[in-house]
């Protein structure tokens, strides 16, 4: 007799952090949604999230581009760096979708990781960094405080690393916990000095 409906509780912040990516991004492998590394973020930060993680098709076309730009939002995480079928093609896009949407979201936090799976193919991974690398330099030296780089070939190491993949690829539940610790902090830091979507 006591029960009542009601609207649910706000979210700690107004907007949504927006995560753009691969399989790994859309949560693939981990045992249930709530595992992916953003529901793990959101659960610790109380920021809600729009994940735009497409398996096998996250490749920064103009058109999925545009579409984000315009989304209001608290944050900007990019990670589609294994989505780019070569280094070639995330060179072609990399930059190119870093400054569509700092045109229209000129003040947000903007993350860049490389992939987190870095030994499955050495010489490639580090030439896929160097884009990604290069890309976190232009925004620097072209005065944008509020960009920020993950380097992804980090974020399993140490005890039990061989233990973060189904398969050397995909996060499993262990992977996406240590993703969720490496992004949070950083995107904690990149809101640390107030910006809170306004």
């Amino acid at each position: 007799d006591s029960a009542r409906l009601e609207s649910g509780r706000c979210y700690a912040a107004e907007l949504p952090v927006v995560y753009y990516g691969s399989s790994i991004t859309q949560g693939g492998c981990c045992s249930h949604a709530g595992n992916s590394y953003e529901a793990i973020i959101a659960r610790h930060t109380d920021w809600d999230y729009i994940n735009l993680g497409f398996s096998g098709n996250g490749k920064a076309e103009d058109s999925i581009v545009e579409y984000m730009s315009g989304l209001p939002m608290l944050a900007f995480v990019s990670d589609y760096d294994h989505n780019a079928p070569n280094a070639e093609y995330l060179g072609n896009t990399h930059l190119r979708m870093y400054k569509a949407i700092r045109e229209k979201q000129p003040k947000i936090p903007y993350i860049m990781i490389s992939r987190p799976d870095f030994d499955k193919s050495y010489n490639e991974s580090v030439a896929r960094r160097d884009i990604v690398i290069d890309t976190y330099r232009y925004a620097r030296e072209a005065g944008d405080r509020h960009v920020y780089y993950i380097d992804g070939q980090g974020i399993f190491r140490g005890p039990d690393e061989e233990l973060c993949t189904v398969e050397g690829t995909h996060p499993n539940d262990m992977g996406f916990m240590k993703m969720a610790e490496t992004i949070e902090r950083v995107l904690r830091r990149s809101l640390r000095h107030g910006y809170l979507g306004d």
